[in-house]
This record gives structure tokens, C-alpha cells and sequence, in this order.
């Protein structure tokens, strides 16, 4: 299958060199790095691809990129962040992520964080039904992002895949090495989080309402939604 590694940046011109060109190397697989035009001047790398607005937040830019995929026909969309520093040692096993995708009821492949050392295996996928965070691929055709979702996108995605029965892959070979998640400037750093964190469980919960809030004060977006059904409970395979 075809897959686009797709990238959104805001104010970060300095990890691209650091971060995402020396994994995007290991990796070797297509990709594309999306910037609003205010910022286009600073990003004077390869694969650059300029959005046509700017301050819109992250869906917005994430809702550009799903359509640069699906008109250059690509089968799968690897989000990746701009402070990601790599995935374990996902190069060395991503045709196999990849083709896990000729299961039909696999909608995304999961990773965990780094600093979730006690989830690391030697098997490539040890659970389904994990919730996606941070990075992840998944069919162009199921990832919906949506405009008014940009703190909570990686929720809202898993929100999605499971109200309409498709299953994740939880890839705990390969762990997510990234920046602590919400630090650092520039992204949405940018943006208040906290009111984009309760609109966003609203729209959660206008599509399930089992969708709870629960107060975070320790993270930049103070709340995150939780959710309590058993289709959203992870199993080992």
C-alpha cells in the first residue's frame, strides 16, 4: 500500500533539521511537511507543502494534508509530529506495519510513548483497540479530521475508527521518542488549549455520550475526555 508520511508544523522550523529529516532518512518513505504560508519563509526544506491559511489550528491543517493524500492516491496517512525524534526502530519493520493493513478490519497501526517503557515488547503488536496518540497510520480513506478538533485529534480519531467497528494495532515493538507532550513553543502551544479542550470533548460527546470530562490541571489543556465504554477496552492478541 501506498503511504504518505504527513507532518504539520507551526513555529518549528529548527526541528526539521534536528528531528524530522534525520528520521524521515531512516524511515524511507514518502513524506510531506505542511506550514502556513506566514511561516514558509523559515521552512526552506525539501517536501514542503504550503497550506492556503493561516492561524487555523491543527485540524484545519491536518484537514489540507488528508486532501493533498487522497488527490496524489495515497492508501494510508503516517501522522507523525514535528518534535518526534522516531519511532523505536520502526524502519526496520515498516513494510511489515504496513502490510498489516491487508486485514480489512484494521483501520490504524498505534504506538506508545517512550516514557511507556513497561508496554515495550518484542512482538511487533501485542493489543488491539489502544487509542492513537501523537503518531499514527491510518487508511486516508477513515482519517477525518475535522476543523474544530486540533488539541484532541488523536482522540478524536480513535473516537471515529471505533464508532464505526474498525479495529487499531497496538505496535509496542517501536515506542514513540518525542518531546513531553504539550511542552516547548510554537504548535499548538500557539493556541488556548484549555477552551479547545472543552469544545472538543462537547463534539465527543454529541457523537457518544458515554464520553466523560475529566480534569487534568497538570497538562496545558487542563481537561481530557475519557472514555468509559467497553468497545473502547483494549484486548491483548
Amino acid at each position: 500500500m501506498k503511504c504518505l508520511v504527513c507532518i504539520p508544523s507551526k513555529g518549528r522550523p529548527n526541528n526539521i533539521k534536528k528531528y524530522v529529516e534525520p528520521f524521515m532518512q531512516r524511515l524511507g518513505l514518502d513524506y510531506r511537511i505542511f506550514v502556513e504560508p506566514q511561516d514558509a519563509g523559515q521552512y526552506k526544506f525539501e517536501n514542503v507543502v504550503v497550506i492556503d491559511a493561516n492561524n487555523k489550528g491543527l485540524g484545519y491543517a491536518t484537514s489540507f494534508a488528508k486532501k493533498y493524500a487522497e488527490a496524489n492516491n495515497y492508501d494510508l496517512y503516517f501522522r507523525i509530529d514535528d518534535d518526534v525524534k522516531g519511532i523505536g526502530q520502526i524502519e526496520n519493520d515498516i513494510q511489515r506495519v504496513l502490510k498489516a493493513f491487508e486485514i480489512p478490519n484494521v483501520g490504524a497501526v498505534v504506538f506508545p510513548y517512550s516514557f511507556e517503557w513497561y508496554a515495550k515488547t518484542e512482538k511487533l503488536f501485542s493489543r488491539k483497540n489502544k487509542r492513537t496518540q501523537t503518531c499514527y497510520i491510518i487508511r486516508t480513506k477513515l482519517f477525518r479530521p475535522d476543523t474544530r478538533v486540533s488539541t484532541f485529534d488523536d482522540f478524536y480519531q480513535y473516537l471515529l475508527l471505533r464508532q464505526d467497528n474498525y479495529d487499531t494495532l497496538y505496535c509496542s515493538k517501536h515506542l514513540i521518542d518525542c518531546a513531553v507532550v504539550g511542552g516547548g513553543e510554537g504548535g499548538l502551544q500557539a493556541f488556548n488549549r484549555s477552551e479547545m479542550a472543552l469544545n472538543e470533548i462537547n463534539i465527543f460527546k454529541s457523537i457518544d455520550p458515554t464520553i466523560k470530562v475529566i480534569s487534568k490541571p497538570e497538562k496545558p489543556w487542563k481537561f481530557e475526555p475519557k472514555f468509559n465504554h467497553k468497545k473502547y477496552r483494549s484486548k491483548k492478541i
